[in-house]
């Protein structure tokens, strides 16, 4: 359902602004409100410079900002990954007895978070499955033979590889959650409204260099609210993928070839 409103929301919002761009047209060439409008002859172009500006500034700050909120998911997953991968390495140095239980729990809890819980982050859900994985990886980690049988800067590195994952997850998760802000959208179409009113207001006495302009503007606002629509959570939009994650299902080893 919030995948409809959204895309409902951009449609509107392309739809409206040229449609005010065909209103404020015919209003200030085919209207009764025409002569007033040409009354305005001597409105600065610099107007429209300083809007525009604005507006530019406006569309600038917020595309940084839907690429800072892809970066942070993306860094999530590669730290999530590192250190699954820094638990796998010291799980495999240790005896079979030891390391087994570990490495198992470790592929288990990357096909569950590659498989399960990754196509649930599109709705900002999370997986039971995926928690409950990553707390059998800690039992593993916890275990009896794991505390006994491994020196205690070993097992201290383990504990915070393990911790490490469930931070980064939990930040992943967080990413996933955030959506866009309705006000950006009106921000978004207040600048654009403006913009194009300081157009007409520039060339009230000809409709066609109005026009082109109008359709120019039109087109850069309609850019500005597919923005807005991209400022949702990254796991909607942006293909965020799980394979570094996913790479621990099958690895059989990641230590060096002596």
């Amino acid at each position: 359902m919030q995948q409809f409103i959204y895309v409902g929301l951009l449609v509107l919002g392309i739809a409206a602004t040229f449609a005010t761009a065909g209103l404020l047209l015919w209003l200030s060439s085919f209207s009764r409100f025409a002569p007033w409008f040409r009354s305005l002859n001597n409105f600065s172009p610099q107007v429209v410079a300083v809007v525009g500006i604005l507006f530019a500034l406006y569309t600038t700050f917020f595309a940084s900002d839907i690429w800072s909120v892809r970066d942070r998911a993306q860094t999530a997953i590669l730290q999530e990954a590192d250190a699954l991968r820094d638990l796998f390495r010291l799980a495999e140095q240790q005896s079979p007895a030891i390391g087994g239980p570990i490495v198992a729990a470790i592929r288990d809890y990357a096909r569950t978070t590659a498989e399960i819980e990754w196509p649930l982050l599109a709705q900002g859900e999370a997986s039971p499955q995926a928690l409950t994985s990553w707390r059998q990886l800690l039992e593993a980690v916890m275990g009896e033979a794991a505390v006994k049988g491994l020196a205690t800067s070993v097992h201290s590195a383990m504990l915070l590889d393990v911790k490490q994952v469930q931070v980064a997850r939990y930040q992943r998760l967080a990413q996933s959650q955030k959506h866009g802000d309705p006000l950006k959208w009106f921000a978004v179409a207040c600048l654009g409204a403006l913009t194009m009113l300081t157009i007409v207001l520039v060339h009230p006495d000809q409709w066609r260099t109005q026009l082109a302009a109008l359709l120019i503007y039109a087109a850069a606002i309609s850019v500005s609210f597919t923005a807005a629509y991209l400022q949702r959570s990254p796991f909607q939009v942006f293909v965020v993928s799980p394979q570094p994650i996913a790479e621990l299902i099958a690895a059989d080893s990641l230590l060096e070839p002596k």
